[in-house]
């Protein structure tokens, strides 16, 4: 249910530009929860866990309520690899990695890339 109810929240042609233009994430608080999901992805994905990705999907619904942040690019990412290989769905994963890819294109620190 996580997954389908953030997938319905970022697909769409609508919500590309939407996506694009979120503000940066200022809540400490929240940056820092951010970078721990961050590491807990990175270690789901190596040990092919099943948590890999309610990771992303909560990385992403952070970024979408809060702001984007570094970490936000690898949660996108994350979400649209979890899209083709649980569900399948090789348009909407392809879409959401090009945005992903473009958010993280734009960012100074290229570290994300």
């Amino acid at each position: 249910q996580e997954m389908l109810g953030t997938k319905q929240l970022v697909t769409g042609p609508l919500n590309e530009s939407k996506l694009k233009s979120l503000p940066e994430m200022t809540d400490s608080t929240k940056k820092e929860a951010m970078a721990f999901l961050e590491q807990m992805l990175i270690c789901s994905y190596q040990s092919q866990s099943i948590y890999f990705p309610l990771l992303a999907c909560r990385m992403v619904r952070i970024s979408v309520q809060y702001g984007w942040t570094k970490t936000s690019c690898v949660g996108l990412a994350s979400l649209a690899l979890s899209l083709v290989t649980v569900f399948s769905d090789f348009s909407e994963g392809y879409s959401l990695a090009k945005i992903s890819m473009s958010i993280a294109g734009s960012d100074q620190d290229k570290r994300v890339l």
